[in-house]
C-alpha cells in the first residue's frame, strides 16, 4: 500500500505575451537536473486551431527522498492562443511565440510503507497515526519542508522566466 500525501496545493501562474517554448522547456530541464530530480513526462499535446496552437504539457519530477519516500513534484502547463510571430530586434529579426500560459505545480510526498510493521493491521495504522499527530512526526511530516520548498523554488524560477520574457522581447 502506498500513501500519496499532497504537500504544495495549487500554486499558480499566468503569463501573456511573447516567449519562446523551446526556452522555456530547458529552464525548466535544467531545474530538474540543478535538483537532482528525474524527470518524467506525463503528456505533451499540441492542438492546432485557428485562434493559434493549444498546448498542455504535464510532467512529474521525483526525487528520492529516502529508502520508504519520494517527492513528487507535479507541473502542468497550459499554452493557448500561441502563435509564432517575428520580433525586430537591433536588427535583427527573432520568431518568438506569442500567447496565453497558465502554470500549476502541485507537490506530493509518497510513502511506501506496505511492508511496514504498522501498516499490516488497521490498530497499528491507527496507533500510528494518533502518534504522528500528537506525539512525533515519525513518518508524515518529515520531508514536507524539502518538497515543499523545491515545489516553491520552481515556482519562483518559472515567474522570473516569463518576467525576463516580458523585458526581453517587448
Amino acid at each position: 500500500m502506498s500513501e500519496k500525501k499532497q504537500v504544495l496545493y495549487d500554486l499558480r501562474t499566468s503569463y501573456t505575451g511573447p516567449f519562446v517554448a523551446e526556452d522555456f522547456y530547458a529552464e525548466v530541464d535544467n531545474w530538474t537536473r540543478e535538483k537532482g530530480f528525474e524527470k518524467e513526462p506525463k503528456k505533451k499535446m499540441e492542438h492546432v486551431t485557428k485562434n493559434g496552437k493549444k498546448i498542455e504539457w504535464i510532467i512529474e519530477a521525483n526525487s528520492h527522498l529516502d529508502d520508504l519516500h519520494h517527492g513528487v513534484v507535479v507541473l502542468r502547463v497550459l499554452m493557448d492562443n500561441v502563435k509564432e510571430v517575428v520580433i525586430k530586434k537591433n536588427g535583427k529579426k527573432i520568431r518568438v511565440n506569442n500567447g496565453d500560459v497558465f502554470v500549476d505545480i502541485n507537490c506530493f510526498i509518497q510513502s511506501h510503507l506496505h511492508a511496514s510493521f504498522y501498516q499490516v493491521k488497521p490498530i497499528y495504522y491507527f496507533f500510528r497515526t494518533l502518534v504522528d499527530r500528537f506525539i512525533y512526526n515519525f513518518w508524515s511530516d518529515k520531508y514536507d519542508g524539502i518538497v515543499n520548498s523545491d515545489g516553491r523554488d520552481l515556482y519562483k524560477r518559472i515567474r522570473s522566466f516569463f518576467e525576463l520574457q516580458k523585458y526581453k522581447y517587448e
